[in-house]
């Protein structure tokens, strides 16, 4: 393992698991969008989120820049359209990856666990990426599917759980 703190900082966080998602949008040359774990709740009240993208490749100027966009939170059978768009050479947006597309409206995925739609209400530069809070005004469920997470460089799905107590039995109530 490399001494450098960005090496250090990179490899911890390969340690950190995460849900897996696509962010996309509609530029006036065509639709954009990659491939993101690092999707953030923010406020149930107005619905927002967060996620961040890089300034350095090619999805990650026209995503901050756009005014409307869509996130897709992907199950574990879509790890091959997670891959396209990790992918720069890969193609994306194809009608076999489940991609609906309308001239000037953000990109919908069919079969996603969730799409969240809304507009970008701030742009932070992050060092080397830029931090986007989007507001949602529509979204869609999908059906319960099995999540699609990102692991150490690589795709995974859940394994059996750990406890099949809810939360409310496995947590100290709280004092009053």
């Amino acid at each position: 393992m490399s001494d450098t703190l960005t090496d250090q900082f990179k490899a911890g966080f390969r340690r950190y698991s995460t849900g897996v998602a696509i962010a996309a949008t509609s530029t006036e040359t065509g639709p954009v969008g990659a491939t993101i774990s690092s999707l953030a709740s923010v406020s149930a009240n107005p619905p927002m989120l967060s996620f961040s993208v890089s300034r350095l490749g090619r999805s990650g100027p026209a995503l901050s820049a756009s005014e409307r966009l869509a996130v897709h939170t992907l199950t574990a059978s879509q790890a091959d359209v997670a891959a396209a768009f990790a992918d720069r050479n890969a193609p994306r947006f194809t009608l076999a990856q489940g991609w609906a597309l309308s001239h000037g409206e953000p990109p919908v995925l069919r079969d996603a666990a969730a799409s969240f739609y809304g507009h970008v209400v701030r742009v932070v530069p992050a060092g080397e990426a830029w931090l986007v809070l989007l507001e949602v005004d529509t979204m869609e469920l999908g059906d319960t599917a099995e999540p699609l997470l990102h692991h150490d460089r690589r795709y995974w799905s859940l394994g059996p759980a750990v406890s099949t107590l809810p939360l409310e039995r496995i947590l100290p109530e709280k004092a009053s």
